[in-house]
């Protein structure tokens, strides 16, 4: 019976230094060579334009690196500007990220703003949020971790958020709480 319990503790142990030492998933592998980089550029600016040569995105930053052997722009101080059809603009920024060499996804982990500033028929938004993924040409971004949503008449947390910027519409997946601010 010890044996027994001394086993299963043993095997406890091992699951949760398991777990612990487990690494988050993160897109992509940014992990450098011992060679270094085989591209570095500051101030990067990486326009996309539609077809009919309107802006789609553009990603600046004020560093980025290329390692041999990775699909990935390793990138410092990103910013990603998404312009809407109507020519309003989605900012999304972060300390760092990474960025498929496509430009397809950009992934921004660690902390990361979202905004979309006033016009005479919208008001602005701040969406605070962690460990984004954005989906430049589709006018997405998405996260598992919490987001909190502050507009000048309401804040709302949720974890989870997929928000739809081309649309202006934000899906809360769970634990979505929130306060109107009401006039009178």
């Amino acid at each position: 019976m010890r044996l027994t319990i001394t086993a299963l503790v043993l095997l406890l142990f091992a699951g949760v230094v398991v777990v612990v030492n487990q690494q988050e998933y993160v897109p992509g592998d940014t992990s450098a060579g011992s060679d270094g980089p085989d591209a570095f550029v500051e101030d990067m600016t990486l326009s996309i334009m539609n077809d009919d040569g309107q802006a789609v995105y553009r990603l600046t930053a004020g560093s980025m690196s290329h390692h041999a052997g990775t699909d990935l722009l390793e990138l410092h101080d990103p910013l990603v500007n998404i312009t809407r059809p109507d020519g309003r603009r989605w900012q999304i920024t972060a300390a760092r990220g990474e960025a498929a060499t496509s430009g397809e996804r950009v992934w921004l982990p660690g902390a990361v703003d979202l905004r979309r500033t006033a016009d005479s028929r919208h008001g602005a938004i701040h969406i605070s949020a962690s460990d984004v993924l954005v989906w430049p040409v589709e006018k997405v971004a998405e996260t598992t971790r919490k987001a909190v949503i502050i507009t000048d008449s309401f804040r709302v947390e949720a974890v989870g958020l997929k928000a739809d910027l081309h649309n202006n519409r934000l899906e809360l997946q769970s634990r979505v709480r929130g306060r109107i601010n009401g006039a009178g």
